[in-house]
């Protein structure tokens, strides 16, 4: 083989290996016993079909990350709590008062108030954590699912370079 074929082959091996991909793109494929390019297009094709069966993971199709439902930016009090809150408050209200002989309609209004605006404070709270919470869960399954497209790729890559090498190939 001339140094200008070898070039050509060289030149079209870079080429057909930058093409298949990101998973092969990080490996250079140098035919050791004069395949043709032809030879070698045949080759990679069917050692990325056996690579993808023995790793159990296709670079083509990567795993993707759940996508969970956004959550709601309910920053605002769920709806009825103001009103659970003011019975809530109004009854303890009225309570004490009894307990204290005061005036147990105004005991009873100011418990409504303070009732009414502790419960929404809490339901706005209880709503941004789990906002919180649910943004927390969405980033560690994006992380793993990351990670093992990651091995995913290492293992097809190894399995790839093996059945090259097996082919003739020197795999970089």
């Amino acid at each position: 083989m001339t140094s200008v074929n070898k070039c050509t082959t060289f030149a079209i091996t870079l080429l057909c290996v930058s093409s298949l991909g990101t998973a092969q793109a990080e490996q250079y494929v140098f035919p050791e016993k004069g395949q043709t390019a032809e030879q070698q297009t045949a080759d990679e094709a069917s050692c990325d079909t056996w690579a993808a069966t023995e790793s159990g993971y296709n670079p083509s199709q990567p795993q993707a990350a759940p996508v969970a439902a956004a959550p709601t930016p309910e920053q605002g009090a769920e709806r009825g709590s103001g009103m659970r809150g003011a019975i809530s408050g109004a009854a303890t209200g009225a309570v004490v008062a009894e307990i204290g002989d005061d005036d147990r309609s105004d005991a009873a209004a100011n418990g409504a108030a303070v009732g009414a605006v502790a419960a929404r404070r809490q339901s706005r709270r209880q709503n941004a954590n789990e906002a919180d919470q649910q943004a927390a869960t969405q980033q560690q399954a994006q992380a793993e699912v990351q990670s093992s497209n990651t091995q995913g790729t290492e293992d097809f890559n190894r399995a790839r370079s093996a059945c090259l090498e097996g082919k003739g190939y020197s795999v970089k």
